[in-house]
């Protein structure tokens, strides 16, 4: 499955930056993420609790930083095993950040596969889920950012 999008935040590419590459932090943005902990600079280890379609669970996973290059490219590989199913995610997230009028435009592009019995339910149940969690992490991305980088104004725009 594809996720392809971006988020435009009222911040500086600089700020917006600095929230990308610190993952024990950004994971207060991800919904039901749960004791995410840094294994060493590029790894982190955590868990999230998501439901999707009619199953309800946690994923254990690890992300590794592949590349960080400010401002053009930021890769991060996940993995991870949910509890329930033992059903596999494995994700590749590519972003980039640019300036745009009153911030900062987040672009990213995800690959990810899904294997096991979670895989049964379907992409667009999957993709349903994804969507609602993007939305709600670059909301509270922009809540956080725009509130300590107030000399950039202008409307933050949304998720395209």
């Amino acid at each position: 499955m594809r996720l392809r999008g971006a988020i435009r935040i009222a911040a500086t590419p600089s700020a917006t930056w600095a929230q990308l590459v610190a993952p024990v932090s950004l994971a207060g943005c991800v919904p039901g993420a749960r004791d995410v902990r840094q294994v060493d600079d590029r790894t982190f280890q955590g868990t999230v609790h998501a439901a999707v379609g009619p199953m309800d669970g946690e994923f254990g996973f690890t992300a590794s930083i592949e590349e960080a290059s400010f401002p053009d490219t930021l890769v991060v590989r996940i993995e991870g095993v949910d509890t329930v199913t033992r059903s596999r995610l494995e994700a590749a997230v590519r972003a980039s950040l640019s300036e745009a009028p009153g911030g900062t435009e987040l672009a990213y592009d995800a690959s990810v596969g899904v294997h096991g019995r979670l895989a049964i339910l379907g992409e667009m149940v999957l993709r349903a889920t994804a969507s609602l969690m993007i939305d709600s992490a670059a909301a509270c991305l922009r809540r956080r950012l725009e509130a300590v980088d107030p000399a950039v104004a202008g409307p933050a725009g949304g998720v395209t």
